[in-house]
């Protein structure tokens, strides 16, 4: 039996989590302006919304790389230690186990 049949489970160990067809933070850009629309009752809006923010968060994934925008997310967006008193220091870049 050939080495990849045996151990196909392994190619995929990496694979970012999906959710139907799209990766998580591309099916939560669909979901969320969406249902942002209905709460506004402007569902057309909210449409529309999903459409941009989708091709957004794709060019940008597409142009930097997934791993450089949570790297940015992290650095950039505003800290509180009121609201994320557990907020792990900056240079554990991954926790094992």
């Amino acid at each position: 039996m050939d080495d990849y049949d045996q151990h196909i489970l392994l190619h995929h160990l990496d694979d970012p989590l999906r959710f139907l067809y799209w990766t998580l933070d591309e099916a939560a850009t669909i979901v969320g302006p969406v249902f942002f629309g209905l709460a506004i009752e402007h569902p057309f809006l909210g449409l529309l919304g999903s459409f941009a923010c989708y091709a957004a968060v794709r060019t940008v994934k597409k142009r930097f790389g997934l791993e450089n925008l949570k790297h940015a997310l992290y650095w950039y967006l505003p800290k509180s230690h009121k609201h994320l008193p557990s907020v792990p220091p900056s240079y554990i870049r991954e926790y094992i186990g």
